[in-house]
């Protein structure tokens, strides 16, 4: 169970945890009444009882919060760490027993057993400690919606009888098993725009100054589009000299340009860097970093673009880094079309699911066995359209709360953690104040990024006049035109052209460096073809693809090597 690669974790149970544990001179074990606690790479606090942080990210919007303030509040009241900062997450334990509490998003990825199960309760920071541990099996619901989406929607993971812990909740296990205290969700009233922009300003100029008191050094990642353009119009001018930023010079996009005019003009320290050619390292080594990854991911979403990515970020400091992750929240990322209120049939979760959010991540035709294909396919629609319904009975608020209670805790969020072991990632936009605003402005106030451009104008409105990469400056956004409706339905037009054409050509997009790092994978299974013998006990992948693949009569998607390699981890 405890693997090289593993992040910074603990493990809580009440049952025998696996040898690899014990014998581990790397892993620290306490008694917690019948509960034994086994951490690893994690420090906890004195006192009378244990209690640790599982995240790097320890603050909120006025700046750092103490250890100490972390294990008091797990003592008295675990559920005010939910206003923390995402990604975060805390456990304790005292001679009764242990518990676990998340964000109020969801992004510190924490995992149990089910409540009331009859099999020995299990708490951790890592799915796959925790599936080992009680050798769960694979849900093979879980495993069909990932071959679609890439990720996994609500708490389900790979593995039977293994949730992720709700954002925002609290996990407890003592000699009764798991007991879980799902969070409070509170009903806020309707915010107007300007109201909203006003207090948007204000929570982002906060952060962002006690962000740099705290560190510095801290490092922005600048590109073309509008987000870290609202992070740095948050920081005051006087501040922004000799800022440091840094920006990834992708071929075909203007990022670079637009981020270097910006930092000469305010005397930003601004480095630039091309991705680490991926071509240049071993195949043998390509397939260790993804299994690594999968293992950091714990299965759920892409290794292949992850250690694709790391290797890309090999010429970049590391450090604390200041991400504009979080602006999509507040401009509608699944609004198509005109925005006006209406209700959703399962149709429109049907059209939803195939036209955005299975069209990139999931597995090429013919690698899963049809029937097992047809039958995932109908059980994800039915998950999407359950999420939906979740949100409420109006259609666009639905589809904010599927992208932010789904997406982005499984999505982003997962992501986030797996590069915890290299970077600290700071997202001010995900602070639970922000998200509050968000929630609070009707959909009409959020599509077009109307909110978002407003706000560039209230927090800058200079920088709001400079044009974002491939789209008009934010003031643009801001006042939109009279013929703004028009340009929008021929945007979308565009869009879902764009899609159709995928959909038909039956391909997906593979992210940065994907494509090359994919096929470095490929080649080891072909070297070493023994690699996916765990993979012959399944009987939803079809051993002729598998047979075309390591003979070459088949070269995979991206997201069909992300996909086998995880499922490869899973069940090894």
């Amino acid at each position: 169970m405890f693997h090289p690669a593993a992040l910074p974790g603990f493990l809580a149970t009440g049952g025998a945890p696996a040898r690899a544990v014990e014998d581990s001179t790397s892993v620290s074990r306490t008694q917690c009444g019948p509960i034994d606690v086994w951490r690893w790479g994690l420090e906890s606090t004195p006192g009378d009882h244990v209690a640790f942080a599982v995240s790097r990210v320890v603050r909120d919007t006025h700046g750092a919060v103490s250890q100490a303030r972390v294990a008091e509040s797990m003592r008295t009241d675990p559920k005010a760490l939910t206003r923390l900062l995402p990604p975060f997450g805390a456990a304790a334990g005292d001679e009764t027993g242990a518990w676990m509490v998340a964000d109020s998003m969801g992004f510190q990825q924490l995992f149990h057993t089910d409540a009331g199960s009859n099999s020995a309760g299990v708490m951790s920071s890592s799915a796959l400690a925790a599936a080992w541990t009680v050798q769960a099996d694979l849900d093979r619901e879980r495993v069909g919606i990932q071959s679609l989406l890439g990720w996994q929607l609500g708490q389900g993971t790979l593995f039977a009888g293994i949730r992720k812990l709700s954002p925002g909740a609290v996990a407890r296990i003592d000699e009764r098993g798991v007991q879980i205290t799902d969070a409070d969700i509170p009903q806020l009233p309707r915010l107007e725009l300007a109201e909203a922009v006003t207090a948007a300003a204000e929570l982002l100029r906060t952060s962002l100054n006690a962000l740099l008191d705290d560190h510095p050094d801290a490092v922005l990642q600048l590109t073309g589009g509008m987000d870290s353009r609202l992070l740095l119009s948050a920081i005051p001018e006087k501040r922004r000299r000799g800022l440091r930023a840094m920006t990834l010079e992708v071929p075909g996009k203007g990022d670079v340009a637009i981020a270097s005019a910006i930092s000469e003009r305010y005397g930003i320290r601004h480095d630039v860097h091309g991705l680490t050619d991926v071509g240049d390292i071993d195949p043998a080594e390509a397939w260790d970093l993804c299994v690594a990854d999968a293992v950091r991911l714990d299965g759920m979403s892409d290794p292949v673009a992850l250690a694709a990515q790391r290797i890309g970020e090999r010429a970049f400091d590391q450090g604390v880094r200041i991400s504009g992750l979080g602006g999509e929240i507040a401009r509608g990322f699944y609004y198509v079309g005109r925005i006006q209120d209406r209700p959703y049939t399962r149709k429109d979760a049907e059209q939803l699911a195939s036209w955005r959010m299975f069209v990139n991540e999931a597995v090429e035709p013919g690698l899963l066995d049809l029937e097992f294909a047809a039958w995932a396919r109908k059980a994800a629609t039915d998950r999407v359209y359950q999420a939906l319904r979740a949100g409420g009975d109006e259609w666009f608020r639905a589809a904010d709360e599927l992208y932010v209670r789904h997406r982005m805790q499984r999505w982003a969020g997962a992501t986030d953690i797996a590069v915890a072991d290299q970077r600290t990632v700071v997202n001010p936009m995900l602070d639970p104040g922000f998200l509050d605003i968000a929630s609070q402005l009707t959909p009409q106030d959020k599509a077009g990024s109307r909110f978002l451009g407003a706000l560039q104008m209230a927090l800058d409105p200079e920088l709001g006049q400079r044009p974002l990469d491939g789209r008009p400056a934010p003031s643009a956004y801001a006042t939109p035109s009279r013929w703004q409706p028009a340009v929008d339905v021929v945007t979308t037009g565009r869009r879902l052209s764009r899609k159709a054409v995928q959909r038909l050509q039956r391909g997906n997009r593979p992210p940065a460096g994907g494509t090359v790092m994919a096929a470095k994978v490929v080649e080891h299974w072909r070297r070493q073809p023994d690699t996916l013998r765990p993979l012959g006990r399944l009987d939803f992948v079809r051993d002729e693809w598998l047979e075309d693949v390591l003979s070459g009569r088949v070269e995979p998607r991206p997201s069909s090597v992300a996909f086998v390699t995880n499922l490869v981890v899973a069940t090894s």
